[in-house]
């Protein structure tokens, strides 16, 4: 058993305070608002344990200050300020984005099928106890209301769990339920219901989910089924999207479906569908120019949670490490998605040796045109050599108040390079002073719809900034941004070719998805397409979503650093010209990933990123002051280290899944060699896979490092009770070792299956996978199973107990993608 020490006790203490504070209150009441009860118990007993708790991390000077965060908004509030009739309010739980973008897509499609205004929410913005009484809100606005539809759009996240921005909602309506493990969430306990007064609540509901994954769609299943519960009723049938497959499929199966039971719960008929083709689009925002306006009152790429511009001066650091604060900041800042920390890159370097990726053309394929460091192209074989590139980079938290806990995430936005900006104003006629030209998006009042649109990034900024920072310009075009796209067609053949890609799924999948056209691509295809700016602007181009990694530093040794492990997303796909015959030779297009093409620009310090000048009237950095600094927020994650660091852990991590691993072993090392420890570190195996030992080996010097200062430790008699217990191992396995047979990471693992099972079984150990999640942490989970039979003697049922077991004991961790 491990120590208790006075942080337990201190802990303990404020859970039994908490607890009867809670009793006292629900006797008050008489039960009769549990949820409000719940939520109160839970935020107190979370507020006393992080008081309490000593934190891992030591704190760091800050004086930035805090942003405020903008009351709550109200459904009936929303509803009120909506001019149609019948309305529609589709929230969407996002991580990435996609939740966000179909819950657009269905927005407009109700409204242009319709003519039901609708409106698309953040549930964090959102004060949902206004569903409680629903049905009395919408009886206190009178006949001139019809009727209402709520919308979910939620995506899983995790092992379960709910996305950042529904965790807030999630954990009201579930009354901190139905997490982890699917349990049966109709039964909460509580006595709360959905008012059924005049229309009361009716909902759609699409789940986006990935079924390599455990819980997949266990959000959109769980919500569903705790509002049918305590009252709502489904329009239609529910969603689930899998993006193992094809997200986009599911949607398009599913969206006519629910828009057939929309128009029939509305009483409406469809006016959609082809027949709105003939008729002109208006555009849902108006754009002007702003030529007048002060550079401090202009948007250069910052995220701000207040909207408004920041500003940044010289804070303390020298020439070699320059470090910069808010000019304004006063007080505290609250570092998150919707304000990140813009933090120096302090460290990089490539984690690769010389080593490619080797594509064969065909005989009808050209390779791509234009010269790049990152492939070359081997004539006498006809083969793309695609260079590989792993970059681990460091940033600093130093003076920013910004803490993290091993295993956690770090958020990074990224931004597009000059090539794919420069690429994308030619496709739209756009000159160097286009670009430059300051514009200000305004919701125009000639579409019913643009008074609830929310903007599309923040402004008033440049084009150049918006198509740099803000906006998405390398994704494949898909089919309903085709439709759009069509209605600007000069020429009736392009418009009909058009319009043939977006009927037909097989046609688009062919010649679009196929090769990833991108909206530049797509209108050098169709050359008569000419585009309003404010069209691409604020309806064809999506907002750059943030991408997360795998923090791969320790907190407790390095507590004002976080570093991640990034591989280079590159590889090339054969692409055609639209409107060219079959027979045409198809030509190589290099494609890279948005967020590690930045990173790697990052390293090579070639970020492509305007330099700033110094403002001479107040000394102040007028935008993001250096190519080398980086919007980042820190996401907070279950993958954690056990407390009882004498526990053993066993690690499975192939290629960059050993990102977090690389901080676990720096921590367990860190911990014991502090001494601090009354028992030894347990044992830490770390199973780590690659494809050859001398090209792509991650961390490999480093990780022999430890292992030598661990065995050190073990030769002196002074530092021998450190090392008792602490067996440290990296065990490897090669996948690409010419004249070798291929082992995977899972094989060793199986090498050791008994001493694995004991581990797990016999001495309490925690498990932890990290990487791919449809083969090898598959496998992996498979695999388990076998040990438990072979090794434990189990039957199937039993061993599928025993895997479930160490899963809600919190002995089985995975972090996969």
């Amino acid at each position: 058993m491990a120590g208790i020490d006075l942080s337990d006790i201190l802990i303990v203490g404020a859970v039994t305070l908490a607890t009867g504070l809670f009793l006292y209150l629900r006797r008050g009441n008489g039960g009769s608002d549990a949820a409000a009860n719940s939520a109160m118990f839970t935020s107190f007993v979370s507020k006393l344990t992080a008081i309490l708790t000593p934190s891992t991390t030591p704190p760091t000077p800050s004086t930035p200050r805090i942003v405020s965060r903008p009351s709550k908004k109200t459904i009936s509030t929303t509803l009120a300020s909506m001019e149609s009739k019948h309305k529609m309010i589709l929230f969407y739980g996002s991580q990435t984005g996609t939740a966000e973008d179909l819950a657009t897509r269905t927005a407009n499609e109700v409204y242009a099928n319709f003519g039901v205004e609708s409106v698309v929410a953040d549930l964090e913005d959102y004060d949902m106890t206004d569903l409680i009484k629903f049905g009395e809100s919408l009886k206190s606005m009178g006949d001139e209301v019809g009727k209402v539809v709520i919308g979910f759009f939620l995506a899983t996240y995790g092992e379960g769990e709910p996305t950042d921005n529904a965790a807030d909602f999630y954990e009201w309506l579930m009354d901190g339920r139905g997490k982890g493990e699917d349990e049966d969430v109709t039964d909460i306990g509580d006595d709360m219901q959905l008012e059924q007064q005049g229309d009361g609540v009716h909902y759609i509901m699409f789940g986006l989910g990935n079924k390599t994954y455990e819980h997949f769609n266990s959000m959109g299943r769980r919500v569903s089924k705790r509002l049918d519960s305590i009252g709502a009723k489904m329009v239609g049938i529910p969603g689930e999207g899998d993006d193992d497959g094809s997200m986009e499929d599911d949607f398009l199966a599913w969206k006519p479906k629910v828009l057939e039971a929309l128009s029939a719960y509305y009483g409406v008929k469809d006016m959609g569908g082809k027949a709105g083709r003939g008729l002109a689009h208006v555009p849902l925002f108006n754009l002007s120019e702003e030529s007048s306006l002060p550079d401090k009152a202009v948007f250069h790429g910052e995220l701000a949670s207040d909207h408004k511009p920041r500003r940044f001066k010289d804070g303390p650091g020298g020439d070699d490490k320059r470090v910069f604060v808010e000019a304004t900041a006063k007080k505290r800042i609250l570092y998150d998605a919707k304000n990140p920390l813009f933090s120096h890159v302090t460290k990089s370097y490539n984690l690769f040796n010389e080593t490619v990726d080797q594509l064969k053309l065909k005989p009808s394929e050209l390779p791509p045109t234009t010269p790049s460091q990152k492939y070359t192209h081997d004539a006498s074989t006809n083969t793309l050599n695609i260079r590989r590139e792993c970059i681990h980079m460091e940033f600093d938290l130093s003076n920013t108040g910004l803490r993290y806990e091993t295993g956690d995430h770090v958020g990074i936005y990224g931004a597009n390079s000059l090539e794919q900006v420069s690429l994308l104003a030619r496709a739209l006629g756009l000159d160097d002073a286009a670009l430059d030209s300051v514009v200000r998006v305004k919701a125009n009042p000639a579409n019913r719809q643009s008074a609830m649109a929310k903007m599309p990034f923040p402004n008033p900024c440049s084009v150049r900034t918006a198509f740099t920072h803000y906006l998405a310009i390398t994704p494949v075009l898909k089919q309903h941004q085709l439709e759009l796209i069509a209605k600007y067609a000069a020429d009736e053949t392009e418009r009909a070719m058009i319009y043939d890609i977006v009927d037909n799924r097989n046609l688009y999948v062919e010649k679009v998805e196929s090769s990833q056209k991108s909206m530049a691509e797509v209108l050098f295809d169709f050359r008569s397409v000419k585009l309003p700016l404010q069209v691409v602007l604020g309806e064809l181009l999506s907002p750059i979503v943030v991408r997360y990694y795998s923090i791969s530093s320790s907190s407790k040794k390095e507590p004002c650093t976080v570093s991640i492990t990034a591989v280079a997303v590159r590889y090339a796909l054969p692409s055609k010209p639209l409107m060219q015959s079959e027979n045409s030779a198809a030509t190589l297009q290099y494609k890279e990933g948005l967020v590690t093409a930045y990173v790697s620009r990052l390293h090579h310090k070639t970020s492509q990123l305007p330099t700033p000048e110094m403002s001479a009237d107040d000394s102040t950095y007028p935008f993001p002051p250096l190519p080398t600094h980086v919007p980042i927020f820190i996401r907070t994650s279950s993958f954690r280290l056990p407390r009882d660091a004498s526990a053993p852990v066993i690690m499975i991590g192939p290629g960059t899944g050993v990102a977090p691993f690389r901080g676990f072993l720096q921590e367990r090392v860190h911990v014991a060699s502090s001494g601090a420890l009354k028992k030894p570190v347990g044992s830490t195996w770390l199973f780590y896979g690659c494809r050859h030992p001398e090209q792509d080996h991650l961390y490999k010097d480093e990780f022999g490092s430890l292992i030598a200062t661990v065995d050190g430790w073990k030769q002196s008699e002074q530092d021998a009770e450190r090392a008792k217990a602490f067996d440290l191992r990296v065990m490897n396995a090669f996948s690409r070792v010419p004249g070798q047979q291929k082992v995977y990471v899972q094989d060793i693992v199986q090498k050791m299956g008994k001493e694995v099972y004991e581990v797990l079984d016999k001495m309490r150990g925690y498990i932890y996978v990290c990487g791919d999640a449809k083969n090898m942490a598959a496998d992996v989970n498979t695999l388990l199973h076998k040990l438990a039979a072979e090794f434990g003697g189990k039957n199937e049922e039993e061993a599928k107990k025993w895997v479930k077991n160490l899963k809600t004991t919190g002995k089985y961790h995975e972090d996969v993608w």
